[in-house]
C-alpha cells in the first residue's frame, strides 16, 4: 500500500538554510531527493505571501481569484470583518485534490493549511490535527477517522505556537514538542499510506513554521535578540526541526518507493520585519484617515492595555497564552471614522501592510470618487509614504507602495486591500522581549508626519518571505535545477496534469519541466 503521487508540504522553510544544510549533510534525505529530481525556487504571491500562499497553491489562482488573504478579512461592501473560511464564501477555486476526487481518484489530504473539510471527498481528509493556523480545530471527513487518529497517535503535542515562554527551559520544551509532533505526524502518515494504494496523498508538516516564528533569534546571531547562552543551552531550534522533518521525509520516501514525489515549501522564513503597527497613525498624520471617537469599548480596551503594560514581565509571560486566546476571539475593527476618511488600514501582515480606499459607490460611506481622482490620490499617498524614513538607520522605512489592481485581476479582487505598503525588509522589528522585556521600537519620520513611534510587542522574531523551494522526483524526472523561479500558482495545474486532469479556471500554467516529460 502506498501512493502514486505524494505531495509533501513543509510549511515556511528557509530556502537558504535548507540549501546549506542539505549540502553539508545535515539533511540527507532531502539532499538525496534533490540529487535525483528537479528542484527550484518558488515565487510567492507579491503582497499577500503570508495569508494567500496556501490557497494560491491548492487552487492555482491569484489572491484576486480566490479572494483570501487573511483569516479575518473586511467583508466587501461593508466596514465589518468576518472569517471567510467559516462563511459560505470560503476560498474561490477548486483544490486539485477535489478535481482528482471528482474524477474518481482515491485521495488523502492531511493538514493542508487554510482549508475547509470536504465530507464528500473520495477518500479521507484531516483538517487541523496539527498545524500553525487553527480556524476549525481538529476535524476529519468521517467521525471514525478522528477516533482512529486519537487512538493511534493521540492529540497534537502543541496547543499554541505563540504560547511559548522565553527562558532556556521553555524553549527546550517547545522545540522538543515540535520534534515529537513531527514524529507523530510521520507515524500517522505512514499508517494512512498503508491503508490502500492512493492515487494522490497530500500531507503538510507545519512545525518549521512555528519554529521559525518563535526561534529565529536563537538561530540568527545577527538578530537583535540573539543570546549565545540560549543557543548553547537549546542548540539551533531550526536545525533541530529541519532534521526532524528530514527524518520524516526519509521514512515516507522509503514507504512510497518509486512514486512521483513533490516536496514543496511555498513560502519561506527570515527575521521578523515590518511596521504595520504604525500605519494607523501615519495615515492620520498624512490627513487621509480620521481616527474614530473613543466609545466605551475603546476606553475599556485602552485601560486593559495600560494595565497589561504595568504588569511585571514574568506575570505577562505567564498570562500571554490567555491573552492570545482572548484576542483571537474577537474580530478586528476599522480604526477610522470612515465618514471623514479617504482610506483606512486593514490587517494584511507585518511585512506588507494593507490600505482600503474609501471609494464612493463601493463602500457604504465612500468619499473618494473612482477614476482619475482616486488615481491621483493613490499617487500622492504613495509619494508621501515613500518619503518616510527610519530614524535609527536613516533608511527609507517603506520599500514600495503598490496598487493591487496593477498586480492582480479576478472575480474576488474586491476582497483584497487596494494599496500594499511593503516595509523595509532589512529592518528587524521582532520583539526583544527575550532580552530583558524591551520591545522593538520603530521611529518613523518625515516632513509631513513628524515622528511616529511604535513598539512591536508581539513575541515573534521570525516572519515569512515570499520565496519558497521545491523538489520533484520520480521515474523519468531528470536530475536538474531550474534557473527561473516557478510561480506558486503553477503547481495546481501541474499536479492536475500529472493526474491527467485540467482546470481551465486556474490562473497558473503547467510547469513543462515537471509535467511535460512524465505522467501518471
Amino acid at each position: 500500500m502506498s501512493a502514486k503521487l505524494l505531495v509533501l508540504g513543509i510549511d515556511a522553510l528557509s530556502q537558504p538554510l535548507l540549501q546549506h544544510w542539505a549540502r553539508d549533510g545535515s539533511l540527507p534525505a532531502i539532499r538525496g531527493l534533490m540529487d535525483r529530481g528537479t528542484s527550484g525556487t518558488v515565487s510567492g504571491v507579491q503582497g499577500f505571501f503570508i495569508g494567500s500562499t496556501w490557497p494560491s497553491f491548492y487552487t492555482g489562482r491569484s489572491p484576486a481569484g480566490h479572494g483570501f488573504h487573511r483569516i479575518e478579512q473586511l467583508r466587501p461592501g461593508t466596514y465589518e470583518f468576518f472569517r471567510p473560511l467559516e462563511s459560505p464564501l470560503g476560498v474561490g477555486g477548486t483544490p486539485f485534490w477535489k478535481l482528482a476526487s471528482d474524477a474518481g481518484r482515491r485521495v488523502a489530504v492531511l493538514d493542508v493549511p487554510l482549508t475547509r473539510l470536504d465530507p464528500q471527498l473520495n477518500g479521507l481528509q484531516i483538517v487541523e490535527w496539527g498545524g500553525h493556523d487553527a480556524v476549525f480545530g481538529f476535524q476529519a471527513s468521517r467521525p471514525e477517522i478522528v477516533r482512529d487518529v486519537l487512538s493511534s497517535v493521540g492529540p497534537y503535542p502543541l496547543t499554541n505556537c505563540d504560547g511559548v515562554r522565553r527562558n532556556a527551559a521553555d524553549f527546550e520544551r517547545f522545540v522538543a514538542k515540535l520534534e515529537l509532533a513531527v514524529a507523530k505526524k510521520t507515524a500517522l502518515t505512514l499508517e494512512l499510506l498503508g491503508r490502500e494504494n492512493w492515487d494522490l496523498f497530500v500531507q503538510v508538516f507545519t512545525e518549521a513554521h512555528c519554529a521559525g516564528h518563535q526561534c529565529w533569534h536563537i538561530h540568527d546571531p545577527a538578530h537583535p535578540a540573539h543570546d549565545p547562552a540560549l543557543l548553547a543551552a537549546v542548540g539551533d531550534p531550526l536545525k533541530r526541526i529541519y532534521r526532524a522533518v528530514d527524518r520524516a521525509v526519509a521514512a515516507l520516501l522509503e514507504r512510497v518507493g518509486d512514486a512521483q514525489v513533490l516536496l514543496i515549501s511555498p513560502h519561506g522564513m527570515a527575521h521578523y520585519r515590518g511596521a504595520a503597527f504604525l500605519l494607523d497613525e501615519i495615515l492620520v498624520r498624512l490627513g487621509v484617515s480620521a481616527p474614530p471617537g473613543r466609545g466605551l469599548r475603546d476606553r475599556l480596551r485602552a485601560a486593559a492595555v495600560a494595565a497589561w503594560r504595568m504588569l511585571p514581565e514574568n506575570a505577562r509571560e505567564a498570562l500571554r497564552p490567555l491573552k492570545a486566546r482572548f484576542a483571537a476571539g474577537g474580530l478586528p475593527r476599522v480604526p477610522a471614522d470612515v465618514a471623514r476618511s479617504m482610506c483606512f488600514p486593514i490587517p494584511n501582515g507585518q511585512p506588507v501592510g494593507g490600505i482600503r480606499l474609501n471609494v464612493a459607490g463601493r463602500e457604504p460611506q465612500g468619499v473618494l470618487e473612482a477614476g482619475p481622482a482616486t488615481d491621483a490620490f493613490c499617487e500622492k499617498l504613495a509619494e508621501d509614504l515613500r518619503a518616510i524614513v527610519d530614524e535609527r538607520s536613516g533608511r527609507p522605512l517603506i520599500g514600495g507602495v503598490y496598487r493591487t489592481d496593477a498586480l492582480y485581476a479576478g472575480s474576488r479582487r474586491a476582497a483584497l486591500p487596494d494599496l500594499l505598503v511593503e516595509w523595509d525588509g532589512e529592518l528587524p522589528t521582532g520583539t526583544l522581549a527575550h532580552a530583558g522585556g524591551r520591545g522593538a521600537t520603530v521611529r518613523a519620520t518625515s516632513a509631513k508626519i513628524g515622528t511616529v513611534t511604535g513598539t512591536n510587542a508581539w513575541g515573534r522574531t521570525g516572519e515569512h518571505v515570499p520565496t519558497g523551494t521545491f523538489v520533484f522526483a520520480g521515474p523519468g524526472v531528470p536530475a536538474t535545477r531550474l534557473k527561473a523561479p516557478v510561480s506558486v500558482v503553477d503547481f495546481h495545474p501541474t499536479l492536475c496534469a500529472l493526474m491527467g486532469l485540467a482546470d481551465p479556471s486556474a490562473h497558473g500554467a503547467v510547469i513543462p519541466e515537471l509535467a511535460g516529460r512524465v505522467g501518471c
